[in-house]
């Protein structure tokens, strides 16, 4: 058996620039076959990460035979997505034969989605995944327990599910009539009149318009009439009002332009506030909360959509020639099921950011479907069960039973995603998006109902086919793991047990996934809840141990919030501590960007008991992009791995902390840089490193005898990073250094004259005189009355003469040159190059040609206006200058070459 301290290969290098590519290019396309198609859960790691993390946790880094570019080759084999099986088998023999030939232990705290203990089970572990949530825990069950545990469930997942679809068709089929060819949009020559299914309808919101001059009639409150945008192919709703009969019809209008529509599809509410289309009053949002709260908000059919006869594209039939449910039937249809109505209450309005549709009345989880939405996810939901006790009476043994059912329920889940009256039409793809197309439950004024048997979006066969493909494809990992429900401060493990902790933590404030997954937790309730009574048994999933700040579940208090998600994250650590292995490894992937974040993280595990060794930076949320488009690319996660620390540790003082600090970070830069990290990467990389320092006491004291706070430390820590990197600069000319000392110090805002002029004298540079800072046809500050202001690239980046040699300090060339040229200000050409990478891309590197300039020290000063990297709270933004610079240098290295530039 190894020693389990030795340093591993996470601990030593790893290829992140490739681990970053191939995560983020696994959320890129079509992933078939992929675990994320089981079923929705946020915030799921990529695989690419996940795997890449648990290998270089477990394999040591002596003895390592390959060269840092055939590592580099073999990550990119390992990590990507439907690569080839070898590298994953070479992997898991090395990880096999670096615990002695046994199945390393590994467990996961915060199993969530599930991806870090698929990928430790992949890699032949012996795993514990450990989740709180029970959306998320019977995702893990079907992801790692049931298609290992019973060989040929896909077969049975396909039969079963059959039955289960062809007996809710023969149920609902009524509600869903086919149409006749109809008018729609058939083209000439398309003579097929056979009947189609409506593949979707699409609504419409509506109130009663507050107009009392007029006889009544409903506003419609629709955001906008387009249904399709294709270039040479503009489709959309024209409203015609009928004041005759005070009512709103629409014709459906095609064109080969936008203009050739004749009218403004985009005309529509915004915020539920609109212009009433028959008689032109306005229609107050205010006048509509009220509306909706009272209950008298309605919906109005606007079109249906059906496949065009010649089996390619959408015809949009006008109300008239589709029939209409009839909502009061469905109802009673509804109560008939041996169903439970849905009448869990929805979250709060405090509870889901990014939006609500509760303050529009909607207060339970009926109110997000239509009478037939929920007519047909009840009968799908009662057919499970149903499907379960045949399959019993069939002979099948009860947990292959269940098994069956839990795969049916997450197709269910699936469905009911797309089956909501909060799914929108995506114009692009004529097709509808899913009820969590972001993190919230929004108001949706015009929304899109699937047609759940119809073979587009929301088709239960869909997804059928899919889970079961999925399960064939995860019965090839050879043991299940040990898949548990609780707290990941009570992990029903022996101690010093585990060869290595791999987790990902809930991120401070960021989301309540339990909030969120309450919409299908009432869906497994109806479906398999017969199966699970502990785990599906409550009105909700639980919340009061969910490590979140959510100042709602305190009184309001964000001080009592945070206290508490302290206090579950130290005590999830401890637990951490209790089960691994003395020397093990623990890796924690974050992805929190604020100082307080970080620092409620290194504090719970500083308290814990455990050192922090290294710190990775990734990005696995965006494919690199071309310079000058997109946002920065900001890394998204963080692998931070750790230790248990010393136990005669002992307390360390602020200076001598300190001064190990200037060390760490001396060195990390310098090895970071040579490994190509910049931007927000290089500073966040460099602080967890200096993390190092303040963890491998018990605690450490400031002079006075307090605590260090890790809040303060953190910001200690990204100065003196931040401090390195411009005194990179200090060979730089005086203008520049004014630039950067002054952009640091107080930004892009209005600055007392005397204190700019005092910073001014301290860098060799001159403000106000007649070649000073500000003059000159492009100054570098501008005036204000008593004050300056820093003009940043958007303001000076324009001048095509900017950064070229023989121009003046204010970066204009003179007609006739007198006497030796001015040396060219290095923050010159950087905003010149910022400026080009914005707006004209192409011309960054002809623009570079085309300077005399030490790159390395032009890349250094860019690292300098990206700036800090931790922000001091969520809301803080960056400015566009330090966005621009970050931007710029994640297509550094494409821009400049391998060779540099030549």
């Amino acid at each position: 058996m190894r020693d389990s301290s030795e340093k591993r290969l996470i601990e030593d290098v790893i290829p992140i620039d490739v681990i970053s590519r191939t995560s983020a290019s696994e959320k890129v396309g079509g992933r078939v076959g992929h675990p994320a198609s089981l079923h929705l859960w946020w915030a799921r790691r990529p695989l690419a990460a996940s795997r890449a993390a648990v290998y270089a946790a477990l394999v040591p880094a002596a003895g390592r035979t390959r060269s840092v570019d055939e590592l580099s080759d073999f990550f990119d084999a390992l990590c990507t997505w439907g690569g080839p099986a070898q590298p994953i088998e070479t992997a898991r023999e090395e990880v096999l034969a670096a615990n002695g030939g046994e199945a390393p232990k590994v467990v996961d705290l915060f199993s969530g989605g599930g991806a870090i203990p698929l990928e430790a089970l992949r890699l032949g572990c012996e795993v514990t995944a450990n989740e709180l949530n029970p959306v998320a825990h019977l995702i893990e069950r079907m992801l790692m327990e049931y298609p290992q545990s019973y060989p040929g469930l896909g077969d049975d997942i396909r039969r079963w599910g059959t039955a289960w679809i062809d007996e809710a068709w023969t149920a609902l089929s009524d509600l869903y009539p086919a149409v006749d060819s109809g008018t729609g949009q058939t083209m000439i020559g398309e003579t097929d009149t056979d009947k189609r299914l409506p593949l979707a309808y699409i609504w419409t919101r509506a109130v009663r318009c507050p107009n009392p001059a007029t006889p009544e009639h409903d506003a419609h409150l629709l955001r906008q009439t387009w249904l399709g945008r294709k270039k040479g192919r503009y489709i959309a709703l024209k409203p015609v009002p009928d004041r005759a009969t005070w009512s709103l019809r629409y014709e459906v209008v095609e064109a080969t332009t936008e203009e050739g529509l004749g009218f403004d599809p985009a005309e529509g509410s915004r915020g539920g506030e609109v212009t009433c289309r028959i008689c032109g009053a306005p229609v107050e949002s205010r006048y509509v909360k009220e509306e909706a709260r009272a209950g008298r908000m309605t919906t109005a059919p606007l079109t249906a959509l059906a496949l065009k006869p010649s089996g390619r594209g959408r015809d949009y039939l006008p109300v008239g020639e589709y029939d209409l449910p009839d909502d009061a039937e469905c109802m009673k249809r509804l109560a008939e099921l041996p169903i439970d109505p849905l009448d869990e209450p929805l979250p709060g309005t405090m509870r889901i950011t990014g939006g609500t549709c509760m303050v529009y009345g909607f207060s339970h989880y009926r109110d997000l479907f239509t009478p037939r939405q929920l007519l047909a996810l009840s009968t799908l939901a009662v057919g499970i069960r149903k499907v379960h006790d045949a399959a019993r009476e069939s002979g099948m043994d009860e947990g292959r039973a269940a098994a069956v059912a839990t795969a049916l329920a997450m197709a269910l889940n699936r469905v009911a995603d797309r089956l909501s009256n909060l799914c929108r039409l995506d114009t692009k793809n004529e097709g509808g998006t899913n009820t969590f197309a972001r993190q919230a439950l929004p108001m949706v004024w015009d929304f899109y109902e699937a047609n759940p048997f119809a073979g587009a979006s929301g088709d239960v066969r869909k997804y059928l086919k899919e889970t079961a493909n999925l399960v064939d494809r995860l019965a090839t990992i050879r043991n299940p793991a040990k898949c548990v429900r609780g707290s990941a401060a009570a992990l029903p493990l022996p101690n010093d047990s585990q060869d290595a902790v791999v987790t990902d933590p809930p991120y401070y404030d960021n989301i309540s996934y339990a909030d969120l997954s309450d919409f299908f937790y009432v869906w497994l309730k109806r479906s398999v809840g017969f199966l699970y009574p502990t785990d599906l048994g409550g009105e909700l999933t639980p919340k009061r141990s969910e490590a979140v700040v959510a100042a709602y579940r305190h009184a309001g208090s964000k001080d009592a919030a945070r206290q508490h998600y302290e206090t579950l994250m130290e005590q999830a650590f401890r637990e951490a501590h209790r089960v691994l292995k003395p020397g093990a490894p623990l890796v924690c992937v974050y992805a929190h960007k604020t100082t307080s974040g970080w620092s409620s993280l290194v504090e719970a595990l500083r308290v814990a008991g455990f050192t922090i060794t290294e710190a990775w930076p990734l990005d696995t949320e965006m494919p690199e992009r071309a310079v000058g488009r997109g946002t920065a690319s900001l890394a998204s996660s963080i692998f931070l791995v750790a230790r248990k620390r010393n136990p005669n540790a002992g307390v360390g003082s602020e200076g001598e902390v300190m001064a190990e600090l200037n060390d760490i970070i001396k060195e990390r830069l310098e090895r970071l840089e040579n490994l190509g990290i910049t931007g927000a990467d290089l500073v966040i990389a460099t602080v967890g490193a200096g993390l190092r320092a303040l963890t491998r006491f018990e605690r450490v004291e400031q002079d006075n005898g307090d605590v260090l706070p890790a809040e303060r430390f953190l910001e200690m820590v990204q100065t003196r990073v931040l401090d390195a990197i411009f005194g990179s600069l200090a060979g730089v000319d005086p203008v520049t250094r004014y630039y950067v000392a002054a952009q640091y110090s107080y930004g892009y805002g209005q600055v007392p004259f005397d204190e700019a002029n005092n910073l001014a004298r301290m860098t060799g540079a001159d403000l106000d005189s007649p070649n000073g800072l500000t003059n000159g046809v492009n100054p570098h500050v501008s005036k204000a009355k008593s004050a300056v202001i820093l003009r940043d690239f958007e303001d000076r980046g324009h001048d095509e003469r900017l950064g070229q040699p023989n121009v003046d300090g204010g970066g204009t060339m003179p007609l006739i040159e007198l006497s030796p040229p001015t040396a060219v200000p290095l923050i010159d050409v950087a905003h010149g190059v910022l400026w080009r990478a914005e707006h004209k891309p192409a011309d960054v590197r002809p623009y570079l040609l085309s300077v005399n300039v030490d790159v390395m020290r032009l890349q250094q000063l860019i690292q300098a206006l990206a700036g800090r990297a931790l922000r001091s709270t969520a809301n803080e933004a960056k400015s566009r200058e330090a966005s621009a610079a970050e931007r710029l240098l994640v297509s550094w290295r494409s821009i400049i070459g391998e060779q540099g530039l030549i």
